[in-house]
């Protein structure tokens, strides 16, 4: 009979004494601290990550408007990862079950070469459209590798060809873009200049210009009052003979200061 082998046995039960216990328990510990040490480090780079990109799909969906959900963004964004291939695949899966379903087909074409005139190509030239077509999708969609995984060698020129397309065409949408947003930051050279005394004409309340429309208002006040009398006094202002005549208080007050000048 073949004996259990050492891998196959089951480790035996040994009652630890309590320093073999502690050993054990140590060891253990030990390992599991600092491992837990280093996700706790790999945590935070990771956090900081998702907070960003969570930033820039909220940015996206400011510049592109209505309908261009986290959901739908984050479907985009996996899309242009996968093989032109299977994507060809799956929008032909998809049209065909709206259509058993009774919804819309939009004219989707599910097959690039599907015409009279690819249909006539030797298989070698339709595969080397395919090819440069799968080169210029990772080219677009910002791929670091041109060459996807299982390439024939000899359709690594084709792919390269639709790669080195498809990054010139992102790189001139991608300054294009940057051009497009600096001018939607600049203000309008067309539109009237921002009334900043308000809307009625008067300026904010604490602001410079109401301090200054105040001490102009004032001097000009005190500047008034100094033409009505004689110059006489601290602001310059005396009453004439009919208001004090319609004031007894102030007439008497009057009479003695004249009064007084007279001895």
């Amino acid at each position: 009979m073949d004996q259990p082998s050492a891998a196959d046995a089951k480790p035996r039960k040994v009652k630890l004494s309590p320093e073999e216990h502690r050993q054990l328990l140590t060891h253990h510990m030990s390992k599991l601290r600092a491992k837990r040490a280093e996700i706790d480090e790999l945590r935070a780079p990771l956090k900081d990550a998702q907070e960003e990109f969570t930033a820039l799909i909220n940015e996206m969906k400011a510049d592109m408007g209505k309908g261009y959900t986290r959901k739908y963004i984050t479907v985009l964004l996996e899309d242009t990862t996968t093989r032109l291939r299977n994507l060809l695949q799956e929008e032909e899966r998809r049209a065909r079950d709206r259509e058993a379903l009774g919804l819309p087909v939009f004219g989707i074409q599910v097959d690039l070469f599907d015409n009279a005139a690819t249909a006539k190509m030797p298989a070698e030239a339709r595969d080397e459209i395919s090819y440069e077509a799968e080169g210029y999708l990772r080219g677009r969609n910002g791929l670091l590798e041109p060459l996807p995984d299982g390439t024939p060698p000899r359709f690594h020129q084709a792919v390269l060809r639709g790669f080195e397309r498809g990054q010139k065409a992102t790189h001139e949408d991608i300054l294009a873009a940057a051009e497009l947003r600096k001018r939607q930051s600049e203000p309008d050279a067309a539109a009237e200049p921002k009334n900043l005394n308000g809307a009625g004409g008067e300026p904010e309340p604490g602001t410079p210009e109401a301090k200054a429309k105040e001490r102009k208002s004032v001097a000009k006040a005190k500047e008034s009052l100094a033409k009505l009398g004689d110059g006489k006094g601290a602001d310059g202002f005396e009453a004439d003979q009919a208001e004090l005549a319609g004031q007894k208080p102030r007439q008497a007050a009057q009479q003695r200061r004249e009064a007084a000048e007279v001895h």
